[in-house]
């Protein structure tokens, strides 16, 4: 792209034109707003003569099951304009290595019936949270983890309400954690990114990122996990939700969204990852070496191996060691 089509193009997130060239990440351009301070590639520049929420939605309802022919007459019934299958189309072409449910969405489709997506509310600390996993990705990817399989399938029959009213917060152990960073643009950075592009309600990012994930992402099978045990280090009762939970290249991902994570102290959101997968172990015995541990937002992305760590933790004036 030379540098007078650069001028050509708006910003993706601010709309702006003040684009310059900002070094290259696998041997891809990478280009920066001097105005909203944000970097992107070339492909998330397409198509923003459309609102973001028109081309987001589309690709949604269209990975919900949704013909061509009725993501276009919902979408032009919903905005008052009149697009195009072909236009369509070429979204979910172009956006495809973010929104990858595409390359199963037709056997899906072939194979599955009626609704992909159920809902169970509970409540934690008297708030209110829908926990959500997609069916057909859930039977597909835990072929080789049928107890995983069957604890989110009843998770409505599992769910103890009382024992959620009665945990201790986790956020009182600050366990020694080991992690690293990745760059921005890991897929789940990439999938808040583009997700939040319809966002204008800071209260409301996890539920956008979230339900975007779930739709649109291939290996993303359930958000807002419910979990519960007893952490036999520490001797006491723990229970919590995963926000996104994922299985991926033979592992299970405990995720955790962090919009803001310079607002949170990084050992705690560790902490409470190394914790939720602890109970999910338990809980499906599946061993902790299957399991990895991350959070995100649309800037950063952090993981770590929970069967990795050993630490020590001091609780009611007792000193509390895990080693392997």
């Amino acid at each position: 792209m030379t540098k007078r089509n650069i001028e050509d193009f708006k910003c993706p997130i601010c709309n702006k034109k003040d684009i310059v060239y900002n070094g290259w990440i696998q041997n891809k351009q990478i280009y920066y707003c001097k105005n909203c301070k944000k970097r992107f590639f070339r492909s998330e520049m397409k198509n923003y003569n459309y609102d973001p929420s028109i081309i987001v939605n589309a690709i949604s309802y269209y990975n919900l099951g949704k013909s061509l022919s009725e993501v276009v007459q919902l979408i032009n019934k919903k905005y008052k304009i009149n697009l195009s299958n072909n236009l369509i189309y070429s979204w979910i072409t172009d956006y495809y290595k973010i929104c990858n449910y595409k390359k199963i969405r037709s056997y899906i489709i072939k194979n599955y019936n009626g609704g992909i997506i159920d809902v169970f509310s509970f409540k934690h600390h008297n708030f209110a949270y829908n926990f959500m996993f997609h069916k057909p990705k859930l039977k597909i990817l835990c072929e080789n983890y049928p107890n995983l399989f069957n604890y989110i399938l009843k998770m409505k029959e599992l769910f103890p309400s009382d024992f959620f009213n009665k945990d201790i917060q986790h956020s009182k152990f600050n366990l020694d954690i080991n992690f690293r960073k990745e760059g921005k643009y890991n897929q789940a950075s990439r999938l808040a990114d583009f997700s939040l592009k319809v966002c204008d309600n800071n209260f409301e990012r996890h539920k956008f990122v979230e339900n975007f994930m779930l739709i649109n992402d291939s290996s993303t099978v359930a958000c807002e996990v419910p979990i519960w045990f007893w952490e036999k280090y520490l001797d006491i009762g723990i229970c919590g939700h995963i926000d996104i939970l994922q299985i991926r290249k033979g592992k299970i991902y405990v995720l955790d969204y962090k919009p803001d994570d310079s607002k949170d102290k990084k050992e705690d959101i560790a902490s409470q990852l190394f914790l939720y997968a602890s109970g999910l172990s338990f809980r499906t015995k599946i061993p902790l070496m299957k399991f990895r541990c991350a959070w995100f937002n649309q800037n950063n992305y952090y993981e770590f191996n929970p069967w990795e760590q050993n630490f020590s933790v001091k609780f009611r004036n007792k000193l509390y060691f895990r080693k392997i």
